[in-house]
């Protein structure tokens, strides 16, 4: 059993013959070759795909960078296109100005003989006070002695000295207890009121309307405005500005301006320099058919139009200065500075949290082609708009700081200009009014004429100035005022009966109180049943003691 077990067991085994020696080396050459394939085909395998992999690595980092490079692009442009809009932009440049075409390039000053009367006769010549002394004479009923250019000299400076020296009423100045004999000696109450009353300066107008006082100052207002400027040749400075001639009357255009000194009266646009009046416009009222730039931007060319082509600077407030004015004067041949407000058509959309951020000295500025805004805080802040000067130019202001020093504070170069360039109009206003002459009257146009003769003494006070330093106004209107009274010959000025001194006036020359050595009975009061009183007084005169007061004056009744 066990015997076929086993035999049975060993015939399930398969027998291997054994290899020999080339053939166990060609196998494993064999294997060695196919692994070394296997190998390269897996690195080759590998290698495409981490090169695959690169390039879209490498495609996908650039898309990137380029979408982060226009997303800081747009970042960018976007605040750009922003200050952009209009035309507008923070980036700065230069710009080239001309220079001004001056016809000379000073006033000279008068001749050293030149007196005042004579200025002045440049502008109120004898032949128009002699017009003047007609339209009186036309006006005057009849009966009335005739008035002379001589005359009306006089009475100009009647009115200078009433405005050195004011009182409330007229008849004052001929008042015993006021009486101001230098009036009182070159006209008489009467006449002098006469003249008030029929005082013309035109031509009586045929159909005016009774408010309007334009008729009345017209064609001497279109005189005036030539004579002033043939006499003066402006700087390269020019202000446009409006002034008030004060009136509370009723008239047609009287106007309110609450941010003027004096808020009623009539408005009067004024082309200046250097503190003299150049030209002046009366407003009239609205305008009917004005352009499509506006009734203020006609008012502006009409009054620069003499100047034009001549590279003078412009200096306005903000009632004028626009964008449109700017860019329509430089191709007028005319540079714009001035106050403007951030509402006006074509301004700069500046955010007012930047505006609100700047700090005091601090400043921003958008240009436009050769237009520029800035924007400048002091203890407010401060619009201008100019275009006769570089943008990056600068320069500094000396002000009031809290602890009441001065100190100085840097600005832009046009702020500086414009706070010493725009004050020439302000400069003629105070002139005016430091000596205002005239009188109330409840006619419309008196006022308005009187502001044009006294425009006459403040341009003839500017002439006079002209080489000379701290020249006072009062001195001059003095010596005018001495000089035109000087016009005046003696036999028309009002003559006087002498008069024996009145008898009160003799006895207080003579006859007062004195204190004596010695006590005596008062001559007055010893008459008296009551008793007698002593005193040491006696009259200078009379020699008798008297007490001081009552029984001085009753002892003296009757002597």
């Amino acid at each position: 059993m066990e015997t076929s077990a086993v035999s049975t067991r060993h015939s399930a085994r398969t027998r291997q013959q054994p290899l020999s020696l080339a053939e166990e080396q060609a196998a494993s050459a064999l294997s060695q070759l196919e692994q070394r394939d296997v190998a390269a085909a897996l690195r080759l395998s590998l290698q495409s795909s981490w090169e695959s992999d690169e390039e879209e690595g490498d495609d996908v980092a650039e898309a990137d960078e380029e979408e982060e490079e226009e997303e800081e692009e747009e970042k960018e442009e976007q605040p750009a296109a922003e200050e952009k809009q209009g035309g507008w932009s923070t980036q700065l440049h230069d710009i080239e100005v001309p220079l001004p075409r001056l016809r000379r390039l000073q006033n000279r000053p008068p001749p050293a003989d030149t007196t005042p009367l004579q200025l002045l006769q440049y502008f109120l010549p004898q032949q128009l006070m002699e017009e003047f002394a007609q339209h009186t004479n036309d006006a005057a009923p009849h009966g009335w002695r005739p008035t002379t250019a001589a005359e009306l000299y006089a009475f100009l400076g009647a009115h200078i000295y009433m405005g050195i020296d004011l009182l409330p009423r007229t008849e004052m100045y001929w008042s015993e207890t006021w009486s101001h004999p230098f009036i009182t000696s070159t006209f008489s109450r009467d006449r002098f009121k006469q003249l008030l009353r029929f005082f013309r300066v035109v031509a009586a107008p045929v159909a005016a309307a009774p408010r309007n006082p334009l008729p009345h100052v017209r064609a001497l207002a279109e005189k005036l405005n030539h004579s002033f400027a043939a006499h003066f040749t402006p700087t390269e400075h020019l202000t446009l500005d409006e002034s008030m001639c004060a009136y509370k009357g009723r008239a047609a255009n009287k106007q309110y301006i609450p941010s003027k000194p004096h808020k009623w009266g009539y408005k009067i646009y004024c082309l200046a320099s250097e503190n003299y009046l150049l030209h002046f416009e009366v407003y009239e009222g609205k305008e009917e058919d004005p352009s499509e730039s506006g009734a203020t931007y006609d008012t502006v060319m009409r009054m620069v139009q003499p100047y034009q082509n001549q590279q003078l600077v412009l200096f306005t407030d903000n009632w004028f200065t626009s964008p449109t004015l700017a860019v329509a004067l430089a191709q007028r041949g005319i540079r714009l500075c001035g106050s403007v407000t951030r509402r006006r058509k074509g301004m700069p959309a500046i955010p007012k949290e930047q505006v609100k951020a700047l700090r005091r000295g601090e400043w921003l500025q958008r240009q436009k082609g050769e237009t520029t805004v800035a924007v400048w805080k002091d203890q407010r802040t401060m619009w201008v708009l100019y275009n006769h000067c570089s943008p990056e130019e600068t320069a500094s202001l000396e002000r009031w700081s809290e602890a009441g020093n001065k100190i100085s504070i840097g600005c832009p170069r046009a702020i500086r200009d414009y706070f010493y360039g725009a004050r020439s109009v302000d400069v003629i206003n105070q002139l005016h009014y430091n000596y205002l002459i005239g009188r109330k009257s409840r006619r419309c146009w008196p006022r308005l004429a009187w502001w044009l003769l006294d425009m006459c003494i403040v341009n003839a006070f500017k002439l006079w100035s002209v080489g000379q330093d701290h020249v006072s106004q009062l001195d001059f209107r003095e010596q005018l005022m001495l000089q035109l009274m000087e016009q005046l010959p003696h036999e028309q000025r009002p003559h006087r009966e002498s008069a024996l001194p009145h008898a009160a006036h003799a006895l207080a020359r003579d006859h007062y109180s004195v204190l004596s050595q010695s006590r005596g009975d008062c001559r007055q009061c010893s008459q008296r049943p009551d008793g007698r009183v002593t005193t040491f007084y006696i009259c200078n005169e009379c020699k008798v003691h008297l007490c001081v007061g009552d029984c001085f004056s009753a002892h003296h009744q009757r002597v």
